[in-house]
């Protein structure tokens, strides 16, 4: 085992002097807890201490030998710690030590403490090119590059002095950093105790009054610390790494700790950044019900959230902050009543969204993350326009949002946030386009969103955020693509879209939304095999999708509508088929059933998607049983639901409007449906 003389290089600016000389403290006086003390760690046994530290050039001989003084030091130290600030990202001294340490030793051991800046951000660049770029082994920093290692964050914005020291000193210990925050947090205790046992004794000569005061000041500055410290925590780090696997499910546990924590304390003497805290483990709480499909659940702990973020907000209005994070409630709030297709009072939310996103612009609008919070309160907007069948306004907030994330993405491409944000900007606006009957640019839109997350998928492979957008966008590619004819190639995509969708719901069985997305991708194939011909196939993925349904718990499947939608799907797939094969009876049997049960919905919240399945449904009676009165239902259908109809409903619609004497009108309507490329059901194989 190599045995080095320095356990870390500080490297720093001069002008970052004192940041250096707290670092140098902080790390060199951290005494490891006994229970870790030469245990496995990833970097080998545990050491007891992490001395010492070079930090300063001068303690090595000064002069014309600096440079191999310092390359000296650098070889002989484990880690490599950058204290990263604009002054720094400029030091062409910081700049070689990277390098050097690059090339000469592991650099999957080179730490980062942000003190100043931003990463990424032009004219406040905190991290040195040496690095995120490649660097040669003649020490030349390249145009090429490369992820960023860990980085702790000491402002107060960020992990905080305390939070960031335990970071940089879990990596270099090789343990996990909620090892170090919760043995952290019960040495703080103990050390809380033995003060208060010291105190009892001075007390004596005091009266109990103030000396009980003084041990509750003291649990409540524990108690405080000890929930920041967890909190933030379980939001940034454990949050990425679970998020990054597919399972937010194991957060729960954590987040209900977090919050008996809280329920503990007074409320009411909590400071601002400590509610606001509170606020963000109740909406992730939510998030977690959520993905169950525990709607209720996740609405109440949403509406919680939203109630203290007001409060905040009112306190302090102009503080980014705190428009930030009521923006985030008013977000999930609007969140749920879209799923449950409540698109007025989604639209309400939304739009209180989207005020909060101008009140950031309007502080600074050259911020990158508060331009990204306008494209998520444009596309939120957009994508309540279009289920309200108003594609030409969903697409106008839509591009407005595309704009702003392909800028994003074209500055930081290897940016994980920037990556989902485009492909997710992608893939809104190609539905919104299939809603304008503009096939041929949906396509491509939705090629290019599916680009993009292969791209960084296939970097970072393991990656389940990145996978669970891949796989909606897949299958409805493969849609899309189908919907234009190309049912060899909508048929290649949906297989594709299939196996991912599988590898997503194996990761985390009790996801409810990836079950979803295994559900819809199975039935899409199905409709793309059916309209080609290959009708035992249509049956085997009809049957895969009712399989996967029938994994989704009882009571999860009241609390959504999603599990409606893919049943009167999986329904109308199956009396097309019975028609396919010629079974008269069976198909109009099927059909009318269809018809019955989606004419207990309420009109007023039922989709475009339940009005489009049942006029296909009496688009297929009519023609069945020639009763003109199916056609004239579809008529009232629309006349009662204003907006663009979908492509397949527009084509039952024009065949309706010629059938009840309105041949100018149905025609023109098909006419519109050619240019955009669909393939009309008479053009299809038999």
């Amino acid at each position: 085992m190599v045995v080095f003389r320095y356990k870390a290089f500080i490297s720093y600016s001069w002008a970052d002097a004192a940041w250096g000389k707290w670092l140098h403290h902080a790390v060199e006086t951290y005494r490891t807890p006994k229970a870790l003390i030469g245990t496995a760690g990833r970097h080998g046994p545990v050491p007891a201490r992490l001395f010492p530290l070079f930090k300063d050039r001068e303690e090595e001989a000064a002069g014309a030998s600096i440079g191999a003084a310092v390359e000296s030091a650098l070889g002989d130290s484990e880690f490599l710690i950058v204290v990263c600030s604009p002054r720094s990202a400029q030091s062409r001294w910081v700049n070689h030590e990277l390098a050097w340490f690059k090339t000469h030793r592991d650099p999957a051991k080179i730490l980062a403490l942000i003190v100043d800046g931003e990463p990424g951000e032009a004219g406040n660049e905190c991290f040195p090119a040496a690095l995120t770029h490649r660097v040669t082994p003649a020490l030349e920093i390249t145009g090429e590059q490369e992820d960023a290692p860990l980085a702790a964050d000491a402002r107060d914005s960020g992990d905080g002095k305390r939070g960031a020291r335990l970071k940089l000193v879990a990596a270099m210990l090789g343990v996990g950093l909620d090892d170090l925050v919760r043995r952290d947090a019960r040495r703080r205790a103990r050390i809380r105790t033995f003060a208060t046992a010291g105190a009892c004794t001075i007390a004596a000569l005091m009266s109990v009054l103030a000396w009980n005061a003084s041990v509750a000041r003291d649990e409540a500055l524990f108690q405080r610390n000890e929930s920041q410290d967890l909190t933030e925590f379980m939001l940034t780090d454990l949050r990425g790494k679970l998020d990054e696997v597919g399972r937010l499910d194991i957060l729960e546990t954590v987040g209900k700790r977090l919050m008996a924590s809280y329920d503990k304390q007074d409320l009411a003497r909590l400071d601002a950044d400590a509610l606001g805290r509170r606020a963000r483990v109740q909406l992730l709480l939510g998030e977690i019900e959520n993905s169950r499909g525990n709607l209720a659940a996740a609405l109440k702990a949403y509406q919680s959230a939203a109630a203290t973020t007001a409060e905040l907000l009112v306190r302090d209005p102009d503080e980014p902050q705190r428009l930030f994070d009521h923006a985030q409630s008013l977000y999930w709030v609007g969140y749920i009543a879209w799923q449950r297709g409540d698109l007025d009072a989604a639209r309400k939310q939304f739009e209180g969204y989207d005020r909060m996103a101008d009140g950031l612009l309007a502080i600074d609008p050259n911020d990158p993350k508060w331009q990204q919070e306008k494209s998520y309160a444009l596309s939120n907007l957009g994508t309540v326009a279009a289920d309200r069948g108003d594609p030409d306004t969903a697409a106008r907030h839509f591009a407005t949002g595309l704009a702003i994330d392909r800028r994003i993405f074209q500055r930081f491409p290897t940016d994980e946030t920037a990556q989902l944000n485009y492909g997710g900007s992608l893939s809104w606006s190609a539905r919104v386009a299939a809603r304008r009957y503009a096939f041929g640019e949906a396509e491509a839109l939705y090629r290019e969103g599916v680009g993009v997350f292969e791209r960084a998928l296939a970097a970072d492979p393991r990656n389940f955020t990145l996978l669970a957008q891949l796989v909606p966008i897949s299958f409805n590619h493969a849609k899309t693509l189908g919907d234009l004819g190309r049912y060899d190639e909508a048929a290649t995509r949906g297989t594709q879209a299939i196996s991912l969708a599988q590898r997503l719901a194996a990761q985390d069985p009790a996801n409810t939304q990836y079950l979803e997305y295994l559900t819809w991708a199975n039935l899409y194939q199905a409709e793309i095999l059916r309209r080609s011909g290959d009708r035992a196939g249509a049956i085997f993925h009809h049957d895969a999708a009712l399989r996967t349904l029938g994994q989704v718990r009882a009571k999860d499947l009241a609390k959504a509508r999603w599990p409606q939608r893919t049943r009167q799907d999986a329904d109308l797939l199956i009396a097309n088929l019975a028609r396919d094969r010629g079974n008269q009876a069976e198909a109009i049997s099927r059909f009318q059933a269809l018809v019955a049960a989606i004419g207990q919905v309420d009109r007023q919240i039922a989709t475009a998607e339940t009005r489009t399945t049942l006029v296909t449904a009496h688009a297929a009676l009519a023609a069945l049983t020639a009763e003109q009165s199916h056609w004239q239902a579809i008529i009232t259908v629309f006349d009662s639901s204003p907006g663009r109809p979908t492509a397949q409903a527009a084509e039952a619609l024009a065949r309706a409007r010629i059938a009840t004497g309105d041949r100018a009108g149905g025609e023109a309507l098909l006419q519109e449906l050619r240019a955009g490329g669909f393939a009309l059901s008479a053009s299809r194989p038999p």
